[in-house]
């Protein structure tokens, strides 16, 4: 979820932009398309940018360790900072970090601190501050989605003002990856994270969950030409149409994750222009396959077979985005190597689902809040599942509350999962024993020993072998029905410039790098 709800290895230089593609639908539509980095020649400051998401709840914590909206994440980009960032195309990059080094083959990695930042309180940032933060996001008592990322950790230690060292428990080569995660937000230590108190671009001055956030700009940002804003609202607008609308009416400038299937709304409008970008958010239905039913293999492998992927695909997303294959990794991952397709067989789902001997309808909960087209998507896999015998019954739910009521709560639920940005991290988040973000419940001892030998094999093409095995585990095994992998559509006001997509959806922190033209 991401992430997402809840967010590759190397540097990833590819831009997988739709843009190209884009333009040929838009042409058509009369549509107005940015394409992946709108600038200005000159950016300017001042003005109150006020953008549309999605993904917002009452429930919504700003806690670093407690991020489970896609609302939220955003919340955390203008609040806080990390080590590390992962630029939009995937570059590695320094945030609060200067440098860092390894040593011991990988097994130890010291960080380099800025001088001179400081806390929205006041307080100077430290090294022992970072360490506080990092360590929230470790031991048995964490609520934090990065826990199970967290285990490689064996020590991390002050060796003065502003360094750190990190001691992994084996050799990593994506370690500084993982500190690039958007939960690693640095915070005072002493003071309620759930304050929203950062070293980030704006100031947290007030959060109604699931309703706003509002800031003013951080005027001792270390970044001192950033942001250009000096105000920033986010409305959380879960109604697409709504969300789309307000951009429209000039209400918002920035909307969040226009559904494909209205985009041609927008025709002839010259105050909208959309930023469309391919991205590693996939979409997926999960099966708890801790409990009956779905603790059964073969009524697993059944409803993997009696979903047509390209139909939701086209049905559902517009055809923007790319057809999923029952486990986390696409090709915008540089260890990635196809496995063969899970087609739309009725067949196999009835040879299948006869072996596990189920029979009943079985329940999917869904809800439109989860992502866009996500009804219609549980409603297609309705039609043909019945196919095969097999009877699917959607339950549609409120959005408010389903990531806290439904979301690995019931046995089966459609998901997302976002800003995961290495094959280590796709796989361990959704899906080791000990990730309390496996919303499957799956546990396989022998996939969490090949994800550990991954993180210390120095060679690519012995790693890429490893998550080629790592990824037949998932597809064939694991409770995810991941049917395809999102295309991030964001809608911007005509006089937006500065914004770039983001393949991992960090969207959230380019707004301080976002400016109205002149």
């Amino acid at each position: 979820m991401t992430h997402d709800r809840k967010t590759p290895e190397f540097v990833i230089n590819r831009r997988k932009l739709l843009f190209t593609s884009a333009v040929g639908i838009g042409t058509g539509l009369g549509l107005s398309f940015a394409p992946s980095v709108v600038k200005a020649q000159t950016p300017t400051r001042g003005g109150k940018f006020i953008a549309g998401i999605d993904n917002g709840s009452a429930t919504d914590a700003i806690d670093p360790t407690n991020l489970i909206s896609a609302a939220t994440l955003f919340v955390s980009y203008q609040f806080g900072n990390r080590l590390l960032e992962r630029t939009p195309d995937g570059k590695l990059a320094s945030e609060l970090a200067e440098s860092w080094e390894p040593s011991d083959g990988g097994k130890r990695w010291t960080f380099t601190l800025r001088k001179g930042v400081t806390f929205h309180n006041g307080k100077d940032f430290t090294a022992s501050d970072m360490v506080y933060s990092l360590n929230r996001h470790r031991g048995p008592d964490t609520k934090s989605s990065a826990a199970a990322l967290m285990k490689v950790i064996q020590d991390i230690t002050v060796d003065g003002p502003h360094q750190l060292t990190v001691v992994l428990t084996s050799p990593d080569v994506n370690f500084p990856y993982l500190m690039a995660k958007y939960e690693l937000v640095a915070q005072p230590e002493g003071v309620d994270p759930a304050k929203g108190i950062g070293t980030g671009p704006f100031i947290l001055d007030s959060a109604q969950p699931g309703i706003r956030y509002t800031f003013h700009r951080n005027p001792k940002y270390f970044r001192p030409e950033e942001p250009y804003f000096d105000e920033l609202e986010l409305v959380v607008i879960n109604d697409a149409t709504a969300r789309l609308s307000s951009l429209l009416a000039g209400t918002t400038h920035f909307a969040s994750r226009i559904p494909p299937n209205i985009v041609g709304r927008i025709k002839n409008s010259p105050a909208v222009k959309l930023n469309v970008v391919d991205t590693t958010t996939f979409y997926y239905f999960v099966m708890r396959t801790d409990k009956p039913p779905f603790d059964n293999p073969d009524l697993r492998l059944a409803l993997k077979y009696a979903v047509d992927r390209n139909l939701i695909l086209k049905t559902t997303q517009a055809g923007y985005g790319s057809i999923g294959n029952d486990n986390p990794i696409n090709s915008i991952y540089p260890l990635y190597s196809a496995l063969p397709q899970h087609e739309y067989d009725p067949d196999k789902a009835r040879f299948y689902y006869k072996k596990s001997g189920h029979s009943g309808e079985i329940e999917l909960y869904t809800s439109e809040s989860v992502f866009a087209g996500a009804v219609n998507a549980a409603e297609i896999f309705q039609q043909t599942a019945a196919k095969a015998g097999i009877i699917i019954g959607p339950k549609r739910v409120p959005g408010d509350g389903y990531w806290s009521d439904v979301w690995m709560k019931k046995p089966f639920c459609a998901s997302y999962f976002g800003s995961l940005s290495t094959e280590d991290q796709a796989f361990t988040q959704p899906f080791a024993s000990d990730s309390p973000w496996n919303d499957g419940y799956w546990h396989r001892p022998d996939f969490d020993k090949l994800l550990a030998t991954a993180r210390s094999e120095p060679d690519v093409e012995k790693r890429k072998s490893i998550y080629h095995e790592a990824a037949k585990m998932v597809q064939e095994d694991a409770g995810h029905i991941t049917f395809c992998f999102e295309a991030s559509i964001n809608g911007l006001g005509a006089k937006v410039q500065g914004f770039e997509g983001d393949h991992f959806h960090g969207e959230g922190k380019n707004f301080a790098r976002c400016w109205f033209e002149a």
